[in-house]
């Protein structure tokens, strides 16, 4: 065989070489461009079950301040139908703790639907959150007593659910007979 006969037949090795090597890149760009729609699906659903995981979370919590309020006959109205908080008395501490229980399950369930981005009931716990504020006196108390203590809950509550709608509630002077 000649030099141009070797020439041609390394070129035609080269070409085919070359074009071997295109089709395997090209199948090798397809594998990677399906490994990353897979890999984004399985993100999606884990977003997806960490939302329905954390919600699960708070509504437990939830349920379990609510199992306190059957415990004690009378306080649901605290919270959803307007009665005010007791003036002293055991009855004023029961409430005044399980606002607190309340105000913190409400707090966390807005952290989760914060930290949560694909969460469909971020909605729905805002709109939970300012319901049970507008309809209880005794959390919108706790609110105003205490701000700090609930940051976020508060940023969903409207200024004007904030403002006083009972006395203060201080307890009374102590009589000290100067005699």
């Amino acid at each position: 065989m000649s030099a141009d006969g070797v020439g041609a037949l390394v070129a035609a090795l080269a070409l085919c070489v070359s074009a071997w090597s295109m089709l395997y890149l090209a199948n090798q760009t397809k594998a990677a461009a399906q490994q990353t729609s897979v890999a984004i699906e399985q993100g999606r659903m884990s977003n997806s079950m960490a939302a329905v995981s954390a919600n699960d979370s708070v509504l437990r919590s939830l349920r379990e301040v609510h199992i306190l309020l059957l415990e004690r006959p009378g306080t649901r109205e605290y919270f959803y139908g307007g009665k005010p908080l007791p003036d002293a008395g055991t009855e004023r501490e029961t409430v005044l703790t399980l606002a607190e229980l309340l105000a913190d399950v409400m707090t966390s369930g807005i952290h989760v639907h914060q930290r949560v981005p694909d969460s469909e009931s971020a909605g729905p716990w805002a709109d939970y959150c300012r319901h049970t504020v507008e309809n209880s006196p005794v959390l919108r108390h706790l609110l105003r007593t205490h701000p700090t203590w609930w940051p976020p809950l508060l940023l969903l509550i409207p200024d004007h659910l904030l403002q006083a709608d009972d006395p203060p509630h201080l307890p009374a002077p102590r009589r000290h007979d100067a005699r």
